[in-house]
């Protein structure tokens, strides 16, 4: 048995593949170690994944997961799951390595999320060999649906975004200044909280507005992340995320903009890192 686990910020996508099949599709809620204790990652993962699993099961287990790139965060992901699970083969890593793991394989080229938040590495086609710093949604995290969501809250409430635009925005989200403050300031999770208003951008994306909104953060993105990263121009640049899925065709009028020769986009690397340990 093989169990695959594609967890963001948001959402963590399961695929369970035993004798031949796929026999499982399973989402659960993001289980991000910086957020998520072990008791809540044990809840979730015993709740929704180890009825799938009959007892004593051998199982391969990876997990790639938002909040996975240091050791001491994998390690609590990695010792959680093995406790759930024991005798098991438990390896954890990054969402960046599982996004390029699903775009490139064993090649060479750079990976990119746009998502909830954003990142992006530089991938020899084995490991990520350079990896610009995504800063999170407060530092950085450009083009991404924190970043986006930031932009519209803070262009509404300081009257700079159009009239009408406005005025549908207002209509959609009965909100204000002291809501807004106090989820992003005081909220469990202000960039999924912030990241929620890109719906918007999706439902009136033929606006002038915010296709500027949003053609403006995927050159962020590119001017602060891609174009450091050597070479950047002689390699196919691939995504992955829903912000990339959803919004695949202003982004790769940007990449063209630049001159940059666009890979693949996906909405979710799930399916392909269960071909990728097939494989191996």
């Amino acid at each position: 048995m093989i169990i695959i686990a594609d967890s963001g910020s948001t959402k963590t996508n399961w695929i369970i593949y035993d004798k031949g099949v796929v026999n499982g599709r399973i989402q659960t809620t993001g289980l991000n170690p910086n957020f998520s204790s072990a008791s809540r990652i044990m809840s979730v993962i015993g709740e929704n994944i180890s009825p799938m699993v009959q007892a004593g099961q051998y199982a391969e287990i990876y997990f790639y997961g938002s909040g996975c790139s240091g050791a001491y965060l994998r390690n609590k992901v990695s010792k959680t799951i093995s406790k759930i699970f024991p005798g098991s083969v438990v390896e954890v890593n990054s969402d960046l390595l599982g996004a390029a793991r699903a775009l490139l394989g064993n090649t060479r080229g750079i990976a990119c999320i746009l998502g909830t938040g954003s990142n992006s590495c530089l991938y020899d086609g084995e490991k990520i060999i350079s990896n610009i710093p995504p800063l999170g949604f407060i530092l950085g995290d450009e083009g991404s649906g924190a970043s986006l969501g930031k932009r519209l809250l803070a262009d509404y409430l300081k009257g700079i975004m159009p009239g009408e635009v406005a005025k549908l925005f207002g209509k959609e989200f009965a909100t204000d200044k002291e809501k807004v403050i106090k989820e992003v300031y005081r909220g469990e999770f202000p960039s999924k909280y912030i990241a929620s208003f890109v719906v918007f951008l999706r439902e009136n994306l033929q606006n002038e507005y915010c296709k500027k909104l949003l053609t403006d953060s995927f050159k962020d993105f590119i001017e602060r992340n891609i174009m450091h990263y050597n070479g950047y121009r002689e390699m196919k640049i691939s995504f992955t995320g829903s912000i990339a899925w959803y919004f695949n065709e202003i982004l790769l009028k940007v990449l063209k903009e630049y001159g940059l020769t666009a890979g693949e986009v996906i909405k979710e690397p799930a399916e392909r890192l269960m071909d990728y340990h097939l494989r191996k």
